[in-house]
């Protein structure tokens, strides 16, 4: 995975699966994130701390662009779409 990806979301993910935690989503999770410049990062985010898998990725040169739209999936199926701005971060 490239550094530069995951520094650029690392910063709204722990606050967005936290969230997703208290709203009683289970993980292991599957979060996808992707950037209007067809940017993509799809991890598991797996129980009790463990890194995360890498599922698929593919980075344009200029990275994630601004909005980003994050879906969060939770193993009994529940989904929810979080979209990250210069204004933060939005649940929907």
């Amino acid at each position: 995975m490239h550094d530069n990806a995951m520094a650029q979301l690392s910063e709204h993910f722990g606050d967005i699966l936290s969230a997703c935690e208290d709203r009683g989503m289970q993980r292991p999770f599957i979060v996808c994130a992707a950037s209007p410049n067809g940017s993509v990062l799809c991890v598991r985010a797996n129980p009790d701390g463990e890194e995360p898998d890498v599922l698929a990725e593919h980075y344009d040169a200029h990275m994630f662009r601004l909005p980003i739209t994050v879906m969060v999936l939770d193993q009994t199926g529940e989904a929810v779409r979080i979209t990250i701005t210069v204004k933060g971060v939005a649940f929907h």
